[in-house]
Formats: structure tokens, C-alpha cells, sequence
């Protein structure tokens, strides 16, 4: 006589299989002349505190974080910035990216946008990439964030 209930292992499989799935694979794919509708009408995978490796307080920020949320699939990452150091060759202002008031480590901003356009280079019909900003930085420090957002994504 066949048991008549599943094994735990059995369902857990079932729980993480495409058939209990809650997206609907033909709506998954890419369609360009689909892309009429407002922003809000899409399903979009978000980041939040993208840059961190661990907890909010103690951990290390890492660009490499950045790429890992966008080959898995988000669409929206998080960058929060703050006023860095200035450059010591030009004085110029640097804005990093860290989580504010803890002992998180920080990132370069441009840093992280030459890693988003390296990603968009080798994926280029990854529509849409949207970045979070959360600004935290004096208007010198905002500029220069204008001015690296230009230079390194371009118009995208």
C-alpha cells in the first residue's frame, strides 16, 4: 500500500519547484514593444542596503554586492551616499556609499556606477535598471555625484 502523504522532503521540493511558482513563465520574458505602461505597472525586484555584505551596523560595504543583486534578477538598488574625503591629488569631493552612523566600511560612488555600467555593457537589455538614491551629501559632494552619474553611465 502507497503512503498516502508526502515526505517533508518531498514537499519542500514541491515549495521551491516552477510548478508551485507564483510568475507566470510566458510573462517573464522580455517583450520591447511591451515596455508602453507606467513604471508602476511592472513587477520590479528591489535591493535594499545593496552594498552590505552582513548587518547593518558592523559589516563590510562591497561593490561586488552591486553585481550579485543584478545577476540575480533586482532591478532597483540602493545607494546611500554621504560626503567622503576630498581626493588628495585635485581636492575634488569623493562621495562614498555606506550605511550612515554605524562602523559599516564605505564604497566610492563612481565605483559602484562603473560597476553597474560593466553589468550593463554585458547585459544590455536589462530594462529597467533604477537606482535608489539616498542622499545624504553637501551640494559640492552633490555635483560631483551629477557629474559622475554623466560621465560614467552616460545616457543611458
Amino acid at each position: 500500500m502507497r503512503n498516502r502523504y508526502i515526505t517533508k522532503d518531498t514537499f519542500e521540493a514541491y515549495l521551491a519547484s516552477n510548478e508551485n511558482s507564483a510568475f507566470d513563465p510566458l510573462r517573464e520574458k522580455f517583450d520591447e514593444h511591451n515596455m508602453s505602461k507606467p513604471l508602476s505597472e511592472y513587477w520590479i525586484n528591489t535591493s535594499h542596503n545593496t552594498y552590505l555584505t552582513g548587518d547593518q551596523l558592523t559589516s563590510t560595504s562591497s561593490v561586488e554586492m552591486y553585481m550579485t543583486a543584478l545577476y540575480r534578477g533586482c532591478r532597483c538598488v540602493e545607494l546611500d551616499i554621504w560626503d567622503g574625503d576630498r581626493d588628495p591629488r585635485d581636492g575634488l569631493p569623493m562621495p562614498v556609499v555606506k550605511h550612515g552612523h554605524t562602523m559599516t566600511s564605505k564604497i566610492p560612488f563612481a565605483d559602484i556606477l562603473k560597476s553597474i555600467k560593466m553589468f550593463l555593457n554585458f547585459n544590455p537589455y536589462s530594462y529597467p535598471i533604477i537606482l535608489s538614491l539616498e542622499n545624504h551629501c553637501s551640494i559640492p559632494y552633490q555635483e560631483v555625484m551629477a557629474d559622475q552619474l554623466t560621465i560614467i553611465l552616460g545616457s543611458r
